[in-house]
């Protein structure tokens, strides 16, 4: 069969555990001119869509639904943002099609041959004009070793410097359901919540998401419950949808977690970039952000993602930053020094920090190093020290 000139924009990825299946699509593949399609015979983990289609620069992923259903169509949504998603069922099942095309794939194939493959290429090339990459928010799910490290006052700092240092839209989103501070940081009250998005998480478009949020010093906020509630109504999937839907419109999301656990029971530890573990440098808090770790680890989070944030440095009272890596094994990603009177004024007055205040600029070096070089601003190399910055003498 001779190639068709919407051919050249495709670059697949096909997942399929399935060998009879990835044989029969690879072949009508290759029979359209695409060769050596690669292939994941294994289902990757929840939060690797991104880095898959990274890797090999795919734009269109065949996406097998018969090994583990369930698992697949929790990968749709990731992968739906970067790529587009042909969903794979021999069986033909109506209702599989229809939760797959629900998740946000883009179509679905049943008979893998190379005239059919031709079909559904042809029919996408037509919905998805040839364009750049779309938009992808970097996600950052901010979280304490232990309560009162400042990890919600850091969360508030980090979306007002993203902000400064150029990005267009970025959110912060208080997920901590309990004891939710970023509110009262704000001086902010909404008659809508992250309850509210969570509920709507499926069914969100523009209009809704602009009634739930606020606007707050040039960002958007989305507050926590008014009434505390020991959880927030989201689960894994519900995460998914609504970071599916976020991720497009925003240049940054800050997701203000009560703890490792919260993570993971709201499934943000998986899709997030980067996963902030706050401690200060006292024995307890580090006691408490070493469990944490180790917390992590079992629950098959990748290591790479986390970084580890040393607030409120005070090597007088605590462990130095060398015996800080010691003790916890992990190379730390920030030291903000413990500019104690800039924080508590910008809590009276219910703004960010100052700009140009110790804890500003620290907090500044962190935002560049997560979301990367922008002109004119140097980003620090990834992993290394940052700067420890206006440490009090």
């Amino acid at each position: 069969m001779q190639p068709s000139p919407s051919d050249a924009r495709w670059k697949p990825l096909v997942v399929s555990p399935g060998d009879d299946m990835a044989r029969r699509l690879v072949s009508a593949l290759a029979a359209l001119g695409f060769a050596d399609v690669p292939r994941l015979a294994e289902y990757p983990p929840l939060g690797a869509m991104e880095a898959a289609a990274a890797r090999y620069g795919a734009n269109i992923c065949f996406l097998d639904m018969c090994a583990n259903q369930e698992h697949a169509l929790l990968l749709i949504p990731e992968a739906a943002p970067t790529m587009a998603v042909v969903s794979l069922n021999p069986q033909n099942d109506a209702e599989m099609m229809l939760r797959a095309l629900r998740r946000g794939a883009d179509d679905f194939l049943s008979d893998p041959s190379a005239a059919q493959v031709r079909t559904i290429l042809d029919r996408l090339s037509a919905k998805r004009p040839a364009a750049g990459p779309e938009k992808s928010a970097v996600v950052c799910a901010v979280f304490p070793a232990k309560p009162g490290s400042g990890a919600s006052t850091l969360a508030v700092q980090l979306a007002s410097e993203m902000k400064r240092m150029g990005l267009e839209r970025v959110l912060l989103a208080d997920l901590d359901s309990m004891t939710g501070s970023i509110g009262f940081q704000l001086k902010l009250k909404s008659d809508f919540s992250i309850e509210d998005a969570a509920g709507d998480a499926p069914r969100l478009d523009d209009d809704l998401w602009g009634r739930l949020t606020m606007a707050c010093g040039g960002f958007d906020v989305l507050l926590a419950p008014a009434v505390p509630t020991a959880r927030i109504r989201l689960g894994q999937a519900g995460m998914l949808d609504l970071l599916r839907f976020l991720k497009p419109r925003y240049d940054a999301v800050i997701l203000d977690l009560p703890g490792v656990a919260g993570a993971l029971e709201t499934a943000c530890a998986q899709p997030a970039q980067h996963l902030l573990l706050v401690t200060t440098n006292e024995l307890a808090a580090l006691d408490a952000a070493r469990r944490s770790v180790q917390f992590l680890e079992r629950s098959g989070v990748d290591k790479s993602r986390l970084r580890l944030i040393v607030n409120r440095y005070t090597p007088r009272t605590g462990l130095k930053r060398e015996d800080v890596r010691t003790a916890l094994g992990l190379e730390p990603y920030a030291v903000l020094s413990n500019d104690y009177d800039a924080v508590q004024n910008a809590i009276l007055e219910g703004k960010p920090v100052v700009k140009g205040t110790p804890f500003s600029r620290a907090v500044n070096s962190l935002a560049v190093a997560l979301c990367g070089a922008l002109p004119a601003v140097a980003a620090p190399r990834p992993g290394a020290w940052l700067s420890l910055l206006g440490r009090r003498k």
